[in-house]
């Protein structure tokens, strides 16, 4: 780059930069004439340059890391180095450069706040605190105005003035400040031009002087290093890249811009050294956290980055390196990274909290969980722990019944057989309320035992199969019954929400816009009536209650009438009728209202369980329980009857209603509802394509 041809001058009768740099003079030096310059030859400081340096030659080495130019619109471009293209490097100027060290160091710093405290009306003679940071030394060169030395490196006799010959503090000093991470880091201290001495200080930072408190007239001017582009500027970082020269006799440089372009100042990065704890590159990352050390054996792998550190292409936990082991088994956590969760990895597998009641009639507690048999939920729905109800052939007849309830006569003359005779229904134990699901099937994998309807009503407890990997002693309206058809895992922690029949991708339902948009919300009130193709998201604990709906189509050719509520770690008490409005759709299939419900345990294993006050006589939607299902029940029979519209799958259901007063009406109910398959709430399509068909209602 060509230099900036200037006549220089020289100021008279000025004193020392000391005294006179004061927070009130650098607020206002932005006035200082731009018409600054000097006006002794350019020969007779090549002489001086020369002369008065050579005792303390200005050495260049590879310590010499920075590099790249800076510009002054009075005195042209500074070199920053003699490696620079086009730089000089022969006598006047011959070997140069400037360092910022890679180590840190304890470094003097001034706080022009202390100024006007005590004997300290300007800047004391003593550096009011240290601080810990990367020193900045060495020397550039300009061909107008001779060598500049930053830090330390003017502590020499040349570059000190002969009226005031100390600077304050005792030294010259120049760092940037401790790097620690990516953020931009301000750099504090001094610059001189050597051949000007007292007139020549440099401040590369206005917050050294005060000048740039915030308050009117304040000047914005200071060098910063930014790890990320390893350059000396951030145009973030108010008064990038300036430092500032001047003298209240006018005279001075004024403005040293220290870069004008991707030529400015910059790093001319060392190697980074894996092994000795100094961020070497002066990027922000040391050794092994800085991605040149990857890969190298002075970087053995660490087990949980995804990265392969040791270069020997295995990957965290599948790198032997790795002892990986699945520490906690129910802390909903994958301890060791290798996918499985908890019971769901191999490593569990003799941990007692993943080892189930095997046996539930042998009064040991097989898992070593504190419960035994039936008290340990394991067992839930083991046909050991919840026997079949009574059945009418349970029960012979007896001298205290009117109508021996049983033998498919009406004893008592009433035309009333068994129990349709009002004195059999009053003997619950003989005609109990039952289940009924309508077009569709059963499927449980404990065994499906408990109530059947009484002969005399022609009834089935469903209308298609039942299947169940066990006993099977319910009735189908078409005589089908499987037993032994293998087991099929409830989506849970366990299983990592997968099963043979789908995914259910808890994981994708909490990311806004995977499947739809998602709304948190506090209670109830944040689900309106159409759902509007959005997932409602409650995280609470306890119970979260949700009162009476009605859900209307979507409108229009966009409206969306599906919907789900996801709850995480809290229970759901439905306290009210839930069922859709009886409007037609207007434009499309979406439009179809279509209410998803997903209760789920945390890791801690709070909540997922459904509570249906026993005062509901209708719920509508796909209900996915990772606990159990209570139907509810007063206490004082009859219970009001209750229908279950959709899809239900639970870990158990508890059967609760209480209603034996029609023996052709079951007390629940559960009816198939093809809204599912034609309009999925959002992030259940998967399950829809196989849980259940239209005739097919699964749990």
């Amino acid at each position: 780059m060509p230099p900036r041809k200037t006549n220089l001058k020289k100021a008279k009768n000025r004193k020392a930069l000391y005294d006179y740099m004061t927070p009130a003079f650098w607020r206002a030096h932005f006035a200082v004439p731009a018409g600054i310059f000097f006006i002794s030859l350019g020969i007779a400081l090549g002489i001086a340059h020369s002369t008065t340096l050579q005792p303390y030659s200005a050495t260049a080495t590879t310590a010499d890391n920075i590099v790249g130019w800076a510009w002054t619109t009075h005195v042209g471009w500074f070199s920053l180095n003699d490696i620079n293209a086009g730089a000089c490097g022969t006598p006047p100027c011959g070997s140069y450069g400037i360092n910022i060290d890679p180590a840190t160091s304890t470094q003097p710093h001034w706080n022009p706040s202390m100024w006007s405290v005590g004997s300290h009306s300007s800047p004391p003679d003593a550096p009011d605190a240290t601080v810990i940071g990367h020193a900045i030394n060495g020397f550039v060169w300009s061909d107008n105005v001779g060598f500049i030395c930053f830090g330390n490196s003017c502590n020499i006799p040349a570059c000190t003035g002969t009226f005031y010959p100390d600077p304050p503090g005792g030294e010259f000093y120049a760092y940037a400040e401790q790097i620690t991470g990516t953020n931009t880091v301000e750099v504090h201290g001094w610059a001189v031009i050597c051949n000007q001495k007292d007139a020549g200080w440099i401040s590369l930072n206005c917050n050294d002087l005060g000048a740039c408190d915030g308050s009117a007239g304040s000047t914005y001017y200071k060098l910063v290093y930014n790890p990320v582009t390893q350059t000396f500027h951030n145009a973030a970082n108010t008064g990038s890249p300036f430092a500032w020269n001047g003298n209240t006799d006018g005279s001075g440089i004024g403005y040293i811009n220290f870069y004008m372009s991707a030529l400015g100042m910059h790093l001319d990065p060392d190697p980074e050294v894996c092994t000795d704890n100094i961020d070497n590159n002066l990027n922000g990352a040391t050794d092994c956290s800085d991605s040149a050390c990857v890969g190298t054996p002075a970087c053995p792998e660490i087990c949980d980055n995804g990265i392969d550190d040791d270069a020997d292409t295995l990957v965290d936990c599948a790198d032997p390196d790795c002892a990986c082991t699945e520490s906690i088994c129910n802390d909903g956590v994958d301890n060791d990274f290798d996918g499985p969760i908890d019971c769901a990895d191999t490593d569990c597998s003799a941990n007692p909290v993943c080892m189930p009641e095997t046996i539930c009639d042998d009064s040991v507690d097989n898992d070593s969980d504190g419960d035994v048999d039936c008290a340990d939920s394991d067992c839930a729905g083991d046909p050991v722990c919840v026997p079949p109800q009574p059945q009418c052939t349970d029960f012979p007849a007896g001298p205290n019944q009117a109508d021996q309830c049983c033998n498919d006569l009406s004893d008592n003359g009433t035309g009333f057989v068994d129990c349709y005779d009002s004195d059999c229904r009053s003997l619950a134990s003989v005609c109990s309320a039952w289940l009924q699901v309508s077009t569709g099937n059963i499927y449980a994998n404990l065994g499906i035992t408990g109530t059947k309807p009484s002969d005399q009503t022609g009834l089935s407890n469903t209308k298609w199969c039942l299947r169940s990997d066990q006993t099977i002693d319910w009735t189908s309206e078409e005589s089908c019954k499987q037993e032994g058809v293998g087991n099929i895992e409830l989506p849970s922690t366990e299983t990592n929400y997968r099963n043979k029949l789908g995914f259910l991708d808890l994981a994708g339902m909490r990311v806004n816009n995977r499947y739809a948009p998602v709304k948190n919300i506090a209670n109830a009130a944040g689900i309106p009536n159409t759902l509007n193709g959005t997932i409602y998201h409650y995280t609470g604990s306890g119970e979260f209650v949700l009162p009476a709906k009605t859900f209307a189509n979507g409108l229009g050719t966009t409206g969306n009438g599906s919907g789900l509520l996801l709850i995480e770690g809290a229970d759901l008490r439905i306290i009210d009728n839930i069922d859709y409005s009886a409007t037609a759709v207007q434009s499309r299939l979406k439009n179809l209202a279509s209410f998803g419900v997903v209760v789920v345990k945390n890791a801690f294993g709070a909540g997922g369980n459904i509570y249906i006050d026993p005062n509901v006589t209708k719920i509508s939607g796909v209900y996915f329980a990772e606990s159990n299902i209570y139907t509810g029940t007063t206490g004082s029979p009859p219970d009001d009857y209750l229908d279950m519209v959709g899809i239900f799958i639970a870990n158990q259901f508890n059967l609760q209603r209480d209603n034996n007063t029609d023996p052709a009406r079951p007390a629940e109910r559960i009816l198939f509802d093809g809204r599912a398959v034609v309009n999925p709430p959002p992030g259940l399509s998967d399950m829809s394509k196989s849980l259940p068909r239209a005739t097919e209602v699964s749990f």
